[in-house]
């Protein structure tokens, strides 16, 4: 599938798998869209969804790493967290230097 590598602000979308697709501050949206369109998702969306994209997408699974305040990273999620992302999230906080997020995401529920 299509994750990028990221750059140094590393804000994006988590998939439920651990794929992460990074995009810039404030570029949440049209990387939805982007990723809608990879999965062949992007006309059914337009077609039958009363909801914006992002939230589209975050019902799929996906789950949003963003910074509203440029100050903290914050994760976003509809549905609970799979093992991959969970996975994913600690390693990315780690190297973050985070380590109190990192072990939020060893637990067991969300």
């Amino acid at each position: 599938m299509g994750a990028r590598e990221y750059g140094e602000e590393r804000l994006g979308w988590l998939s439920p798998s651990g794929d992460f697709y990074p995009c810039g501050w404030g570029a949440h949206s049209t990387e939805a869209e982007r990723i809608l369109s990879e999965l062949g998702l992007f006309e059914d969306f337009l077609r039958h969804s009363i909801l914006n994209v992002r939230d589209y997408l975050s019902g799929r699974g996906y789950c949003l790493i963003h910074s509203p305040g440029r100050e903290r990273k914050l994760v976003t999620h509809l549905l609970p967290l799979t093992r991959a992302q969970r996975d994913f999230l600690y390693d990315y906080f780690t190297e973050d230097g985070d380590r109190q997020s990192a072990e939020h995401y060893l637990e067991a529920e969300f």
